[in-house]
């Protein structure tokens, strides 16, 4: 495991991160004992870094995280975030963040969260967020309830604006640092040296579509993104390579990113992601796979408000 320092907080982290959007079933069923086997799989492995949420299978996650992780909470960062509920739910008022964070505690089984931040705030009122959100956590983090906190999202240009005027410690983008989307490093990166703050890389599959079983029927990119991903992918399965695997080489390449968070369902696909740590892409194959995504690079889809 190769490990960095996440921004300015103090923490060392592993650079693979274990996503926890599949221990709410987000991308397909999986049974509590394989969730539960995957979490101590990664922590044996030297993944250090945990990110889950309450919107992943409407708190399943968090309870199936907070139970793997019973005598074995010293060994992790532990990372979730408040605000959204459901797919169309969202609470940023600041008795909800509150409220949200005292509930994410008793799920996980734990005193102290290491990093809290603000779920895709793209959905909420910029105000309130600035108001009541961002207040909130502060007064989470002196409470001592959480160590460090943060924002994640979708919307670049908000996640850039809202970390240029706040103090906060960590952001988490998603789907914009992938073979089909590199616009983070162009629109996010500079902001993030900056002010010192810790990145964290999310969706590298870009939601699943690059992966061998494509995306969930919920994806919300344009269907000629969806097509490109499936011809890549069988463009790269052709070759001897699942697509999966080499965007998960393209995204660890990103020195800018602290944590790259990777979701995977079973122990299989953990050990198989883990396996590609250090090495990079095959050359011939990523700039194969580029120029057949040229037509729809860095399209992204509107999100929230």
């Amino acid at each position: 495991m190769i490990y960095n320092q996440l921004g300015k907080t103090g923490l060392t982290v592993s650079k693979v991160g274990f996503g926890g959007a599949p221990l709410g079933n987000q991308y397909g069923d999986i049974e509590d004992r394989e969730a539960i086997r995957a979490v101590q799989v990664a922590i044996d492995s030297g993944i250090t870094f945990f990110d889950t949420s309450p919107y992943y299978g409407r708190t399943l996650s968090e309870t199936r995280l907070g139970q793997a992780l019973v005598g074995q909470r010293e060994k992790v960062i532990l990372a979730t975030k408040g605000g959204r509920i459901d797919r169309a739910a969202f609470d940023f008022s600041y008795d909800g963040i509150l409220h949200a964070c005292e509930a994410s505690l008793r799920r996980l089984q734990t005193n102290t969260i290491d990093v809290y931040q603000l779920h895709d705030i793209e959905f909420g009122d910029k105000k309130q967020i600035i108001n009541e959100a961002i207040p909130a956590l502060h007064r989470l983090k002196q409470e001592g309830k959480v160590r460090f906190i943060g924002v994640t999202g979708y919307s670049l240009p908000l996640l850039r604006e809202i970390i240029e005027g706040h103090e906060l410690d960590v952001v988490l983008s998603y789907c914009h640092y992938n073979l089909l989307n590199t616009r983070l490093n162009k629109e996010l990166v500079p902001t993030v040296k900056a002010k010192g703050m810790g990145l964290i890389n999310g969706s590298v599959t870009h939601m699943g579509i690059l992966t061998e079983q494509g995306p969930q029927s919920w994806h919300p990119a344009p269907a000629e993104v969806k097509q490109i991903g499936k011809e890549v992918a069988d463009y790269c399965r052709r070759h001897g390579t699942a697509i999966a695997h080499l965007a998960i080489q393209f995204a660890l390449q990103n020195s800018d990113v602290d944590v790259t968070l990777l979701g995977t369902r079973t122990v299989a696909e953990l050990e198989q992601s883990l396996s590609l740590l250090g090495e990079g892409p095959d050359p011939e194959l990523l700039a194969s796979v580029l120029a057949a995504i040229e037509p729809v690079a860095n399209v992204s889809w509107p999100s929230g408000q």
